[in-house]
């Protein structure tokens, strides 16, 4: 399997997952601001897995040194990012606290497990 197969096949279950979650909200299974509160951390969390894909891709341009170097960069802006994201949604959105972080956590471990597959696609 390529990383680009790998990148479309996450990218097309997340937007399944999105329709579903819709759909749940439409049918009043979820409320709107549970439905708010997961939409936000999938955004968060998918900007997170875009810069880890954008680092990897710089960084298996370069050799070994400069390659872990420039990927461990871009693991200190993908959690600095993350963090900034995360407090200004706690203070300034009204979310559901409970369904924005268990989403968070889950679509982060599930981020998470794309980019190791990835990184071991890629040879990095």
């Amino acid at each position: 399997m390529t990383e680009k197969k790998l990148l479309k096949i996450s990218f097309i279950f997340i937007f399944i997952l999105f329709l579903a979650i819709f759909l749940l909200h439409l049918y009043s299974v979820v409320s709107y601001n549970s439905l708010f509160s997961i939409l936000t951390a999938a955004i968060f969390t998918t900007i997170n897995f875009i810069i880890a894909v954008i680092s990897v891709e710089n960084s298996s341009k370069k050799e070994a040194h400069n390659a872990l170097n420039t990927f461990l960069k871009g693991m200190i802006i993908r959690i600095g990012v993350m963090i900034l994201l995360i407090i200004i949604s706690l203070k300034f959105l009204d979310i559901s606290l409970n369904s924005f972080i268990f989403s968070l956590l889950i679509f982060y471990i599930y981020y998470l497990i794309i980019e190791i597959i990835f990184i071991i696609i890629k040879e990095f």
